[in-house]
């Protein structure tokens, strides 16, 4: 595994969207009940942006279509996407949330 500091933990309020920009696409970290995720930004249906959607818990709705989606496991909740989100595995070093990019 690859991991590297993202974002600073305390720049992740809980149920916030942040999108943090790599080099190749941008990163949407959020806290859910005390525990952070990354996935990337992209709606798997259309490619729209799922950080401007709408998160209630754990489950994102994509703004354009209202794909559904968990940003626990990337699974798909309500169509029209019928491939999960793409999800990257994170931990916390002290006060830096680490994200493994090349796990995909």
């Amino acid at each position: 595994m690859a991991f590297k500091k993202l974002i600073s933990v305390s720049e992740v309020a809980e149920g916030s969207l942040v999108v943090v920009k790599t080099r190749n696409f941008n990163v949407v970290v959020t806290r859910v009940e005390g525990d952070y995720f990354a996935f990337e930004d992209s709606c798997t249906h259309d490619g729209e942006e799922i950080s401007c959607g709408k998160l209630e818990g754990s489950v994102i709705t994509c703004p354009r279509h209202f794909a559904k989606f968990d940003i626990r496991s990337g699974k798909v909740l309500a169509l029209p996407a019928t491939e999960p989100l793409v999800i990257f595995p994170v931990r916390v070093v002290g006060e830096d949330l680490e994200v493994d990019l090349e796990a995909v």
